[in-house]
């Protein structure tokens, strides 16, 4: 019988879309997390010509979290902060800008899947 581990991996990879690169952190509690990369695009890394930029980023990512993990999160830690602040400016302003609002929003699009999958 497989192991939970084994079933929540299984199930992710059968969710993932053709011709991306994926990063996924799922947390794990007291603070931790794990990490998968994914790379659908089916691609042979063999000729210069084949490295595209996003899986050059993604790569790039991956090294920055397992070689400067303290760095990615304090800067996680400032960016928090920061849409804080800005978004409490904003509302005691009374600014209604929306290109002003998109910054302090941030760039994760939330998806509410519900209490029960």
């Amino acid at each position: 019988m497989k192991d939970d581990d084994e079933i929540q991996t299984n199930s992710e990879v059968l969710s993932l879309l053709p011709d991306r690169y994926y990063i996924i952190l799922r947390p794990t509690g007291d603070n931790e997390f794990t990490l998968a990369a994914y790379d659908t695009t089916n691609s042979t890394y063999e000729e210069e010509e084949d490295f595209t930029s996003a899986m050059v980023i993604q790569e790039g990512v991956l090294d920055m979290i397992r070689f400067h993990t303290d760095d990615v999160y304090d800067r996680g830690v400032a960016s928090i902060q920061f849409k804080l602040v800005g978004k409490e400016m904003l509302e005691e302003a009374e600014v209604d800008d929306p290109k002003l609002n998109k910054v302090v929003e941030g760039n994760v699009v939330k998806v509410d899947f519900g209490k029960v999958q």
